[in-house]
């Protein structure tokens, strides 16, 4: 519900900047004012296409539009790189603190499916050709 209301707040904002009314929103987006109305208000979900075309309508890009829903919803460091660290096996460890050990066993089955269903990639021969 935190989630719809701030989209709402974020695309009613950006409509009203630009002196949009709903309706022409909504025809710019293909979709219809009493739809825009009730995502406006926090009462529909939005798919993630029809969210993208209203913010293509409202000339923002889709990164634009989620960089401003998250510092609506509270994130402050949405821009900031995260830290990583470089070592893969210090990437797994942090990876993995978080997972319990029913979803390892999980991760851990599924790599080797992986691992056994795809093939080798084709080996690349050395030297000249005759």
């Amino acid at each position: 519900m935190r989630v719809r209301r701030a989209l709402g707040s974020v695309l009613r904002r950006r409509r009203e900047e630009r002196g949009q009314s709903l309706v022409a929103l909504a025809g710019r987006a293909a979709c219809s004012p009493a739809f825009l109305s009730e995502i406006e208000r926090g009462l529909k979900d939005v798919s993630v296409d029809r969210l993208v075309a209203l913010a293509h309508a409202l000339d923002l890009s889709a990164g634009d539009f989620y960089l401003e829903l998250s510092r609506a919803l509270g994130t402050t460091d949405a821009g900031a790189p995260r830290s990583w660290p470089a070592d893969p096996r210090a990437q797994l460890r942090l990876a993995a603190q978080s997972l319990g050990p029913t979803a390892l066993r999980s991760v851990v089955d599924f790599s080797v499916y992986l691992a056994a269903t795809q093939a080798a990639p084709p080996r690349r021969r050395i030297g000249f050709t005759l």
